[in-house]
């Protein structure tokens, strides 16, 4: 980093560099978790983002465009500011990436949601009120402006075309400050102007390490040949602004198999620690679309389709976003799974063990987990909250009219005392969409807090903080 000049260049990781300017930050490459990248190094932020041409490498994506954005509106209060956030790309996946964008800030449409099963061939199985209630939610906390009304995403963000040999004006000049411009030079090359040149050229040669050390318990032999544990491991516990540890993901073991849930950043990696691969996995289960529990990269096999299962707008939103990194159409992106189409509050059983998923309340479709495995005459059975809000939160949006009387019951009806599991994994993120831990202090049961970097104090005995690479062995 030169000190002497306007602009100044901060080299981040493989495959991605910043440039900060008296009049704004310009992220080049955007590969996974960079944000967790830039908050361990303590960079400037970025209001701007160049995509390169190469857009996945090493089963990771270099367009992670959401945690960048989320930072933009929630922390620098860009949109309060009357700023826009900007991404630079080429013409012929801007459009891609406005919906990879969309759905993953706001979520699917309605009208997306009665008609994606017919999209899909899938049976029609999806309930018009029920799509009608989780799109007044997701619309309910959808960021809004000074008068209450929901932004339009091209509000939001400016998607500007970058072709090799465009050069465009990124920050015009103000005051004493020069313009600042860039220039495509090549499909992952560019050249910066401020008050000097200087010239970026993008390059991954191996596959991209995380900030933080990944942690895990290999699956021993004993566990490998047993038809009857039931247990579960814990791939990341914290989110998508924490820099010390991994996001989410959780492994369960149960009649022999495993079944994953969600697909964070570094996946492989996880799974290489436990000492599988992502073709050994025997369900892959997806949430929600958030970037903090789906790296869509990391959801592809490499030798054989993933069986994968979850809702059909959810898989849908999936599907856009693979579209948008690998530059293919949608029937194309269906082709890299064997799809199952599961519904909620619809209980069903996979290798023998009862699985029911509901819809949590969250900014777009996410989906929570009851599961029951048998274990001779006793049943045991492990609660999943998903992302979700805090009490407070639903009391809100219950006083607002946004629930349903039936709606706001499910809600309040799936909290995991109701009844007692064996172990619960709840949200306990706080903030406008998601859980807060006060919530739990008074639960008899045994109750793990989840999806947080905080630190908690005075939590009862039988609860836990959970921690990454955390082993839970439900029954033997």
């Amino acid at each position: 980093m030169q000190t002497n000049s306007l602009i100044s260049r901060y080299p981040l990781t493989e495959g991605s560099e910043l440039y900060s300017t008296p009049l704004g930050n310009i992220l080049i490459g955007c590969p996974p978790e960079i944000l967790k990248v830039m908050l361990n190094k303590h960079v400037p932020m970025p209001d701007t983002i160049v995509i390169p041409g190469t857009l996945h490498k090493f089963n990771s994506s270099l367009a992670c465009l959401e945690f960048p954005f989320y930072h933009f509106i929630f922390i620098q209060q860009g949109l309060a500011r009357g700023k826009r956030f900007k991404i630079y790309a080429k013409k012929s996946i801007c459009s891609k990436l406005k919906e990879m964008l969309r759905v993953t800030l706001v979520g699917p449409s309605y009208d997306e949601i009665i008609n994606v099963e017919s999209k899909l061939k899938v049976p029609s199985k999806l309930s018009k009120q029920k799509a009608k209630q989780i799109v007044a939610e997701t619309e309910f906390l959808a960021p809004k402006d000074k008068n209450g009304k929901p932004y339009k995403l091209k509000e939001m963000v400016e998607f500007i075309s970058l072709e090799i040999g465009d050069k465009e004006t990124v920050y015009k000049p103000f005051q004493q400050y020069p313009e600042v411009t860039i220039e495509r030079a090549g499909e992952d090359e560019f050249v910066l102007t401020c008050d000097r040149t200087l010239k970026s050229k993008l390059v991954i040669n191996s596959p991209l390490d995380p900030v933080y050390k990944i942690k895990g318990v290999k699956a021993s032999k004993s566990e490998r040949e047993s038809k009857s544990q039931f247990s579960v491991r814990c791939l990341g516990a914290s989110e998508g602004f924490d820099p010390t540890q991994p996001a989410n993901g959780f492994l369960f073991r149960f009649k022999g198999k495993w079944m994953l849930w969600d697909c964070p950043a570094f996946l492989h990696r996880h799974l290489e620690k436990i000492g599988l691969n992502l073709e050994k996995i025997d369900a892959v289960f997806i949430s929600h679309v958030h970037e903090d529990h789906l790296d869509i990269m990391e959801s592809i096999g490499q030798n054989k389709k993933i069986e994968l299962y979850t809702s059909p707008e959810i898989y849908h939103c999936m599907l856009l976003k693979l579209m948008a990194i690998l530059e293919c159409t949608y029937q194309k992106a269906q082709e890299y799974y064997n799809y199952h189409p599961i519904y909620a509050n619809k209980p069903f059983n996979l290798f023998g063990a009862s699985l029911e998923v509901f819809y949590s309340s969250h900014a777009i479709p996410a989906l929570g987990l009851k599961l029951q495995v048998e274990n001779g005459a006793k049943t045991s059975s492990v609660f999943l909250s998903g992302d979700t809000l805090s009490r407070r939160m639903l009391d809100t949006l219950n006083k607002s009219g946004v629930y349903s009387k039936a709606r706001y019951a499910e809600l309040i009806d799936s909290l995991p005392e109701n009844p007692c599991h064996d172990i619960s994994f709840v949200d306990a993120g706080s903030g406008a969409i998601h859980g807060d831990p006060e919530d739990y202090m008074d639960n008899p049961c045994k109750i793990v807090y989840m999806h947080t970097g905080k630190k908690l104090a005075n939590i009862p005995s039988n609860h836990l903080l959970l921690k990454a690479g955390q082993y839970f062995v439900i029954h033997k």
